[in-house]
């Protein structure tokens, strides 16, 4: 068993990745709290936040923010 298992030492240990799930998580408060108070407008920027917070994790990833690939995975 030990010989399938994979050391991942920085899986989601990234700036882009805690970003991205922070904006995510706001998002989906946001989204909640919408449908609660029956506020169309607050779910269009509940949706809004959930964009912004993908393009700043993939944005953030490709200025090198990102978790950095070993040459072991990065060849599979």
């Amino acid at each position: 068993m030990s010989a399938e298992h994979e050391e991942h030492e920085d899986h989601g240990h990234s700036l882009a990745a805690w970003v991205c799930v922070g904006l995510l998580i706001l998002a989906a408060a946001v989204g909640s709290w919408a449908v609660v108070v029956l506020s169309p407008e607050l779910g269009v920027v509940a949706g809004v936040i959930g964009v912004l917070g993908l393009a700043a994790g993939k944005a953030l990833a490709a200025m090198g923010h990102g978790a950095h690939k070993t040459a072991d995975a990065a060849g599979r």
